[in-house]
């Protein structure tokens, strides 16, 4: 019998490690001259979060919401000068006019106010606008908002709001000649209910006035002239159209008026002359109705249908319009008429009704599984409801007028680009049994815009695989078998460009067993000059004619463990100009640390801005300025916001979102190295306890799951959910370890302690933790880590494990709730790492599986899950537990009813949070237990 046991560390009784433990808080107290204090669960429910931030077009003004993980949000403006701020409470998002004049933003019900409301009160609690002048700081509001836009250039707000509902006179009845005339009508099913009794109310920012218009369904403000296109629908049908007013002018010009007709999915050209949309017809039902697409020009009396589709398509009402940068092509979505099928009338109707077989069987329920199907029934549910929301791609080219169809029924996926004379396509339907074991993969295509024919990049790429196609649209860059290659459509040949380079261009990190990945593609030069690719380090220009590729970076990047990757500054360039100077964002694989470079394309320069020991993002630049948007962050400080021009050594500081994290005791990372039992060297983050003492040691929280030590430089994102909070945990006496994990492949479980435990040998030699009080975290992949490695150590002084698989060989042929995914290549291909199927490794399952080795854990075990997983079976935790409760083994399932892989809701993870902590305390610090720990606790019936 094989020896699991990787360490020669034991435990000891729970009692010897009170001394030390439960003087830690003291010792904290003592050292602590700051009054700092320890973080509090509902202390991390107050830290907020920066969502959406950007800069208005000119750069004069930020905007970002600060949203706390429970609580209400805020809306933010600052002046980049630092002249005016705005900082509006109860605000969920909001945008600002292009010419930064105006601001509007969503005012949402208080938390408080939602949770005190009954069931009928919440329905009528509604969202409200507040619209700001900036310059003066003049507000106006509104209130039960449905929708609103505001334009970008000339102070108006449009905004959407319910009607009033008409009210009858309780005693009011029909006279026999209404009830007559309305019995002599022909009824029309009409689809659009929802759409009706919508007032818009064209507000006039500059002086107030204001112009009420009813029935409104659509609306949309050109984004650079004047002018404001609305539709509308009445409740009979008979007055629904589609005007057009001048704001200036004050004149409405009636651009189509039709009974049930629909005008939807409005889409400016983007010099705002122009103006897209679909037309349809309330009358038919969403499927069936009659769409067109039509295009309004603004110097035009009436709008212009486009031409049909092709014989057997038709235009979807799930559509997206969108114009080409210049304005010259319009891409849709088309979709295969549907086929008619005659369906039975299963009403009983007479006793031979009774035994008609065709209308009993009409009401079964039968969902035939084939071994020939290309899709699992599960994933087919999944595909049909992605489908329904799909269309097939056409693009209309305006001044030719022709209609060109780019997807079809076997070309599926196509992306509308930027490019004037081709797109990339792809298409899986050849390899969906696939996903049953091996995975996801595609044909891809060059296809021509003017005549719609495709041509084969290649085949069975990986579905994810990165394709850039070049400005001329001849060429197509992509990954395949370790190597780049461009494919030529002219000459339909292939190049490999990266097979006489002397570096690796597949993940030097891949320890799957599938075949591996590579970096990526930054993108093209203009003129079809070259491809700009990643390698781990460095960026490569690869040219057509391999004797000028070149390495742009390498003299810096490789030598050094350094990281470069281009951050994309203007998201409407398609290619890079050769002398164009590009923000690069550095990481050094060693160190951990992240800065800014810049690379001259000209004549290669190569130059540091800002480096050192944090972590930069690169968020954003101004559209028309050279204004630069990012955070900088580590450990101990928030990601706030930065602006800077185009050198980020000359950045300033904008937000202080969570300044009460000064009032809280904290931590300190810092990076250790080892060796594997394997040799192999390993990198991990040690944060410690807050107010450290040297020489004193510490219980640690071990959380894990592949790579984790690129996480030094990181503030912890402050939310209660599954996972441990680090600073909750370091501000109140423990240590917390991450460890990387080398995998290898066919033993997923060993590789784990092979990583970690020399890794806790090396902090307990250190000093800095208590060998006898360790816990180990994990949740999914690292939970079923964590069921694994306790069944060969008993290093842990408790485990907890998150929706873990436990049993390899009933999870392999298991599916995901989800996506309705079989789990089967997850095991032979994917993060389980077998590399071979159940029948051909049986050894392989069962060795890997921890719950045929129970019967060797002794460490304590809290596992959660919700009973509603959507990727791990719930089962699996179900067997865990039963494999324990037979052994008499110490272990605790929390089933956390109606919840998916994460939790979701609010309760269930404050109550896991702090379930968990209570655990850790009580196994590591010598805790009393409480009572669920001990007693347990009765059934509970789930509450309505």
């Amino acid at each position: 019998m094989k020896n699991y046991k990787l360490l020669s560390l034991t435990n000891i009784a729970i009692a010897a490690s009170l001394s030390v433990s439960m003087v830690l808080p003291s010792i904290a107290a003592e050292s602590n001259s700051s009054q700092q204090r320890p973080l509090e669960v509902t202390d991390i429910m107050k830290f907020k979060e920066i969502k959406k931030p950007a800069l208005t077009d000119n750069g004069l003004w930020l905007s970002y919401t600060a949203t706390p993980d429970r609580g209400d949000s805020s809306f933010h403006i600052k002046a980049i000068d630092g002249s005016k701020a705005y900082d509006i409470e109860l605000a969920s998002k909001g945008i600002i006019s292009a010419d930064g004049r105006f601001a509007a933003i969503t005012i949402k019900p208080s938390l408080l106010s939602v949770e005190m409301a009954s069931k009928d009160e919440k329905k009528k609690l509604k969202d409200g606008l507040k619209v700001i002048e900036l310059a003066s700081g003049k507000e106006t509001d509104f209130d039960k908002v449905e929708d609103f836009q505001l334009s970008d250039n000339f102070g108006y707000v449009a905004v959407l709001t319910k009607a009033a509902k008409d009210e009858k006179s309780a005693d009011e009845k029909p006279t026999e000649e209404k009830a007559a005339a309305e019995d002599e009508q022909e009824p029309v099913k009409l689809f659009n209910k929802k759409r009706i009794n919508k007032v818009l109310t064209l507000v006039n920012l500059s002086n107030g006035e204001q112009l009420q218009i009813d029935d409104v369904d659509s609306f949309s403000f050109s984004p650079k002239k004047s002018v404001l296109v609305y539709s509308t629908s009445t409740e009979d049908g008979k007055a629904n159209g589609l005007f057009a007013r001048n704001l200036k002018s004050q004149k409405t010009l009636t651009l189509n008026a039709a009974e049930n007709a629909s005008f939807e999915h409005f889409s400016w050209k983007k010099d705002g002359e122009s103006i897209a949309y679909i037309q349809g017809d309330f009358s038919e039902e969403l499927e069936q109705r009659a769409h067109s697409v039509a295009i309004w020009e603004i110097d035009e009396s009436k709008p212009e249908k486009l031409p049909k589709a092709n014989k057997g398509w038709f235009v979807s009402s799930v559509n997206k319009l969108t114009w080409s940068k210049d304005g010259e092509r319009l891409f849709f979505g088309l979709k295969p008429m549907p086929i008619e099928v005659e369906e039975v009338d299963p009403k009983i109707e007479n006793e031979a009704d009774l035994y008609d077989v065709a209308k009993l069987t009409d009401k079964r329920g039968l969902q035939i599984w084939h071994g020939d199907d290309a899709l699992i029934k599960t994933n087919e549910k999944y595909q049909n409801g992605k489908d329904k929301k799909a269309f097939f791609t056409a693009v209309y080219h305006v001044d030719d007028e022709e209609l060109v169809q780019l997807a079809n029924s076997e070309i599926i996926y196509v992306k509308a680009t930027n490019n004037e004379n081709a797109v990339i396509a792809s298409s899986d339907l050849k390899y969906r049994k696939l996903r049953t074991w091996e995975g996801f993969f595609s044909d891809f295509y060059i296809v021509d815009l003017e005549t719609g024919k495709p041509s084969l990049i290649a085949n069975k790429l990986s579905s994810y695989t990165d394709v850039k196609l070049s400005e001329s649209g001849r060429y197509a860059a992509y990954y395949q078998d370790t190597h780049y290659w461009v494919y030529d459509r002219d000459k339909n040949k292939r190049y490999n460009l990266t097979k006489t380079l002397p570096v690796s261009f597949a993940n030097e990190d891949h320890d799957y067993p599938s075949k591996v990945p590579g970096y990526g593609i930054a993108g093209w030069l203009e003129d079809d000059e070259a491809v700009l690719i990643y390698d781990k380090f460095d960026i490569w220009k690869l040219s057509l004619n391999a004797k000028n590729s070149e390495c742009l970076t390498c003299e810096v990047g490789r030598p050094n463990s350094k990281q470069f990757r281009v951050n994309t500054l203007d998201r409407e360039q398609s290619y890079f100009s050769d002398e164009q100077t590009l923000l690069l964002t550095s990481y050094n694989d060693d160190l951990k640390n992240f800065g800014f470079y810049q690379l001259n394309l000209a004549n290669g320069e190569l130059v540091k801005q800002v480096e050192e020991n944090k972590k930069y993002k690169f968020i954003a630049k101004a559209k028309n300025a050279d204004a630069l948007l990012y955070s900088r962050e580590d450990f101990n400080e928030f990601p706030d916001l930065w602006v800077s021009d185009l050198n980020t050594a000359s950045g300033k500081k904008l937000t202080d979102v969570n300044p009460q994290k000064d009032d809280f005791l904290w931590g300190t990372p810092e990076l250790v190295d080892w060796r594997s039992n394997n040799g192999v060297k390993h990198q991990g983050i040690l944060i410690k306890p807050a107010n450290y003492v040297e020489g004193m040691q510490y219980p640690v929280v071990v959380y894990y799951y592949r790579r984790f030590s690129q996480r030094m430089y990181e503030f912890n994102q402050m939310k209660v959910n599954h996972r441990p909070n680090f600073p909750f945990y370091t501000s109140n006496g423990y240590a917390i370890f991450l460890p990387d994990v080398h995998f290898e492949v066919g033993t997923p479980g060993h590789s784990t302690n092979k990583s970690i435990l020399p890794g806790l040998q090396k902090i307990i030699d250190m000093g800095v933790a208590d060998k006898d009080a360790i816990g180990l975290h994990g949740h999914s992949w690292s939970g079923y880590q964590t069921l694994h490695a306790i069944t060969e150590t008993n290093l842990f002084a408790a485990a907890v494990s998150g929706a873990p698989v436990s049993n390899m060989t009933s999870a392999y042929s298991g599916i995901r709730l989800g996506t309705g995914l079989a789990r089967q290549f997850q095991y032979e291909q994917g993060q389980s790492r077998i590399g071979a199927s159940l029948f051909e490794r049986r050894d392989l399952y069962i060795e890997n599986s921890p719950v045929f080795f129970a019967d060797r854990i002794t460490t304590p075990l809290l596992m959660q899950f919700g009973d509603i997983d959507d990727a791990v079976p719930w089962q699996q935790g179900v067997e865990m537990y039963m494999a324990m409760r037979r052994l008499e083994k110490e272990v605790i399932l929390l089933q956390y009813e109606g919840e998916p892989h994460h939790l979701k809701k609010y309760p269930n993870k404050v109550d896991y949070t702090i379930k968990m902590k209570e655990y850790f305390d009580h196994y590591l610090k010598g805790a009393p237990a409480t009572k669920w720990m001990t007693d347990g606790e009765a059934y509970r019936q789930k509450k309505d």
